[in-house]
C-alpha cells in the first residue's frame, strides 16, 4: 500500500453494510420464511455447510455487534440444546445423514456451554450430518471462560479449527470496552491447541477501540506474532449506539478520529505483511501457505454469511436463534429473540423471521459482488460468458460510477478486466456498493450503517 494515505481513503468512505452476501439484509422480507425453506433445501444443490448459533456470553463487552444473551445461569443452555435436537430432527433434508464440508460455532461464545454441553451439541449434529473427510469444523471461543477441558473436548469432537475474539492486549483498551483477558491464557490456549492436532487457529482483533494509539496497537501486533495465530481477522470496530444501546458506555471522546482509525489498520497491513502473511478480502490475513491465501492466489476464494472460505457456494443451513441458511437461491434467517426463537421451535411454529427469495438479477449480482469481495477482479468477457451477457452493457450505470476511485488510483478498469489493485483493497466495499441497487434507495427508506472504513 506504498504512498496511500488515511485521507484519501477516507475520501471515498461512505456509510454502507458489511458484505457477506446479496441482497443487502434489511431488505428481507417477513413474507418470505419456513415455507420456502422446506421447499427449497432438500433440493439445493452444492457442498452443504451448518452454522450453528450460540447466543450465551458471561458477560457482555461494550463494543459487541453480535446477536447475544447475557447468562449465569446453566438452565438457558439446555433448553436451547432441547430446542436445538427438535430442529435439527424436523429438518427437510434430503437423506437420513448429509455430508458435510464446514461445520462453524459462532455466538456468543459457544464455549460458555460445559464440554459436557459441546458433546451432546455434536451429538445433535452428528444425527443429520455427516463431515466428510478433510471436513473444516471450527469453533469461537472466549479465552476467558474457555478451559484446558474445553480444548481436549473439542480437539476430540474432531474440531480442527479454533478462533478466539481478543480484539486487543492493551489493558487500557480493554478496560475501556468492558472486556476482561489475560494474554498468557490466549498463549496457553493456542500452545495446546496446536499439540491436541488443531491445524487452523485464528486470532480477531480490532481497530478504532478507545484509547488506541498507534504504540498501542503495535504492541498488540507484536504480541499477537509471537503467537503466530494461521490466520487473522482485523476488523473495524462500528460504534452504532443507535442500533446497538450498550454501546454508549463507550467513551466516544476516546476513540480514535477516522484518520487515525485508518493509519491503524494501515499499519496492521504493514506490519502483518511484513511479518509473512498475506491479506486476504479486505480485513482478513493469513499465513501464506494457508488454504485461504492458495484459493485466493488461484482465485477460487469464496465468501458466505460464516466469512471467506475455500469452499465454492453450495449450501449454508443455519441453526439456532438468529442464524441465517443460504440457499442458491433463497436467504432466511431465524427468530432473533432467544424466547421466540425456541417457543417456536417447541411448538412446531415457524422458526424464520424473515427472508428472500433470490431473482436471476439478484444471483448475477451476488456473483459478481463476491468476486470483487474475494478476489479482486472481473474479467468482462469470461463473466458474460458464465451469465449469457454483455457485461459493459448489463452495468453500464455501474461502471460509469467508479471513475472516482479510478481516477485515484484504487480501482481500475482496463483491457476488458475490472480489478482492485492492493492500495484499493480496503475500499473494496465500495466498489461492490456500487453493484448493489438496494442501495439506490433514499437513504430515509434504509437502516443506517457504519461507514466504509
Amino acid at each position: 500500500m506504498d504512498e496511500l494515505s488515511p485521507e484519501l481513503l477516507l475520501r471515498h468512505s461512505r456509510p454502507g453494510p458489511r458484505y457477506t452476501s446479496y441482497p443487502t439484509v434489511p431488505h428481507w422480507t417477513h413474507d418470505v420464511g419456513d415455507a420456502e425453506f422446506t421447499a427449497r433445501l432438500p433440493r439445493a444443490s452444492g457442498p452443504t455447510s451448518v452454522y450453528v448459533h450460540v447466543p450465551f456470553c458471561k458477560e457482555q463487552c461494550s463494543f459487541c455487534g453480535c446477536n447475544m444473551v447475557v447468562a449465569g445461569r446453566r438452565e438457558p443452555g439446555t433448553r436451547s440444546l432441547d430446542a436445538l435436537a427438535r430442529q435439527v430432527a424436523a429438518l427437510p433434508l434430503e437423506a437420513e445423514q448429509v455430508p458435510v464440508q464446514r461445520i462453524h460455532l459462532g455466538g456468543g461464545t459457544p464455549t460458555w456451554h460445559t464440554p459436557a454441553e459441546l458433546e451432546r451439541l455434536f451429538a445433535i449434529l452428528a444425527t443429520r450430518f455427516r463431515p466428510v473427510p478433510g471436513a473444516e469444523i471450527s469453533v469461537e471461543a472466549d479465552p476467558e471462560v474457555t478451559t484446558d477441558a474445553h480444548v481436549r473436548t473439542l480437539a476430540a469432537l474432531g474440531v480442527n479449527r479454533l478462533s478466539m475474539g481478543v480484539q486487543s492486549f492493551d489493558p487500557e483498551v480493554l478496560a475501556g470496552v468492558n472486556r476482561p483477558q489475560r494474554s498468557h491464557r490466549v498463549f496457553e490456549i493456542m500452545d495446546l491447541a496446536r499439540a491436541l492436532g488443531m491445524h487452523s487457529l485464528n486470532l480477531d482483533l480490532m481497530v478504532g477501540l478507545p484509547r488506541q494509539t498507534p504504540d498501542r496497537f503495535a504492541a498488540t501486533l507484536a504480541t499477537t506474532l509471537k503467537m503466530r495465530p494461521d490466520r487473522l481477522a482485523i476488523f473495524g470496530y462500528a460504534h452504532v449506539p443507535w442500533l446497538k444501546a450498550h454501546q454508549k458506555k463507550i467513551d466516544a471522546a476516546a476513540l480514535p478520529g477516522p484518520v487515525d482509525r485508518v493509519a491503524l489498520f494501515l499499519l496492521a497491513h504493514r506490519l502483518l505483511t511484513e511479518a509473512g502473511y498475506q491479506a486476504i478480502g479486505m480485513d482478513h490475513f493469513a499465513l501464506v501457505d494457508d488454504g485461504l491465501s492458495q484459493a485466493q492466489r488461484a482465485g477460487e476464494l469464496h465468501r458466505n454469511f460464516m466469512g471467506y472460505t475455500t469452499q465454492p457456494g453450495g449450501r449454508l443451513v443455519g441453526l439456532g436463534m438468529s442464524a441465517i441458511s443460504e440457499l442458491p437461491d433463497l436467504y432466511v434467517q431465524q427468530h432473533s429473540k432467544l424466547s421466540t426463537w425456541w417457543k417456536a421451535v417447541e411448538e412446531g411454529a415457524p422458526v424464520q423471521e424473515r427472508g428472500i427469495v433470490l431473482t436471476a438479477e439478484d444471483q448475477l449480482r451476488r456473483d459478481l459482488i463476491n468476486a470483487l469481495m474475494c478476489n479482486f477482479r472481473v474479467d468482462f468477457a469470461a463473466f458474460g460468458q458464465a451469465h449469457g451477457l454483455d457485461f459493459q452493457e448489463h452495468f453500464a450505470l455501474e461502471l460509469s460510477e467508479l471513475g472516482p476511485l479510478i481516477e485515484d488510483g484504487l480501482l481500475e478498469h482496463k483491457d476488458g478486466l475490472l480489478e482492485v489493485p492492493l492500495r484499493g483493497r480496503l475500499l473494496v466495499r465500495n466498489v461492490a456498493m456500487v453493484f448493489d441497487p438496494w442501495l439506490r434507495a433514499p437513504a430515509a427508506a434504509g437502516p443506517r450503517f457504519s461507514q466504509t472504513v
